[in-house]
């Protein structure tokens, strides 16, 4: 199980130079990656993209890249000589001195030669530090989705001792209710010198005992919460977000039917509770890969 946010880093050098890549990954509900790197490395964008989609299913990724070529790779560089050439006309039109230090400094002018050999070098570096921050990146979000595992186990603690509640309450609802209902028939007909039909009493207690059953929608919770145990429990899976997402949501209305049929009040506060922690595990699964 793991978290969507977290930061990884990863460092290669060669004779090439220096690659670096940083990764900074915040929630989204799908994978989006966001990629920053120099143009001489925007050759190999689909690669990055490709290796990131996968080790990762979720989740916002920001990636920087950053290339510094060594001193031998700087004597490789290769000048535009036909858009230098423009620049220095320009600055003689308007009658300004070309300085060369400037003029080298502008975008396009110094280009590095795609085609050289020591390209495939500098992809091997790209590929070294990428792999170093993924693997970072991986192990940042691990941690962080351990914590996670920890809330979500307990909150599904207090939501299966609520339901154990529930399931002692529920029998005891239709004795309440015939107690309740033989005090009010008692108070309605004292002085009256007539007494309530107990058939009749005991045909609407049926009618009221049916209804107010809350046996399946327990036993449905019951097996959702179980669902939920197992997924956070399973060390084989990574990506649980949307399997839990969609769990909570059955979770949710189930609870939602409890509370509809509930005749007890102690039974309402629990549905309450339960709610509570519906909520609180969606805000909690949200951050889950």
């Amino acid at each position: 199980m793991r978290s969507m946010t977290g930061f990884g880093n990863g460092r290669a050098e060669g004779a090439t130079g220096t690659v670096s890549v940083e990764i900074r990954s915040v929630n989204n509900r799908f994978l989006d990656v966001q990629l920053r790197l120099p143009g001489v490395l925007s050759p190999m964008e689909s690669g990055i993209r490709a290796d990131l989609q996968k080790q990762f299913m979720r989740g916002k990724l920001t990636v920087f890249v950053n290339y510094s070529p060594s001193q031998e790779a700087r004597k490789q560089a290769v000048i535009n000589t036909d858009l230098l050439d423009q620049l220095v006309a320009l600055c003689a039109e308007r009658g300004q001195a070309a300085q060369l230090d400037r003029l080298l400094a502008v975008p396009g002018i110094v280009t590095d030669d795609p085609a050289r050999e020591g390209n495939e070098e500098l992809e091997a570096l790209l590929k070294r530090a990428l792999s170093a921050a993924c693997d970072g990146l991986v192990s940042d979000r691990g941690r962080e989705g351990a914590l996670l595992r920890d809330a979500l186990l307990a909150i599904h603690g207090t939501m299966s001792a609520h339901l154990t509640a529930i399931e002692v309450i529920r029998p005891l609802v239709p004795m309440r209710y015939r107690d309740k209902l033989k005090e009010r028939l008692a108070v309605l007909l004292e002085g009256g010198g007539t007494s309530f039909d107990a058939v009749r009493l005991e045909q609407e207690l049926a009618i009221f005992a049916d209804k107010a059953d809350l046996a399946e929608e327990c036993t449905r919770l019951a097996a959702h919460l179980g669902k939920l145990l197992a997924l956070l429990t399973d060390s084989k899976t990574v990506a649980v977000g949307r399997p839990l997402d969609f769990l909570n949501q059955e979770i949710l209305r189930e609870i939602n039917t409890i509370g509809s049929k509930a005749r007890d009040l102690d039974i309402t506060g629990r549905v309450l509770e339960l709610k509570n922690l519906s909520e609180n595990l969606k805000e909690q699964i949200a951050n889950l890969e």
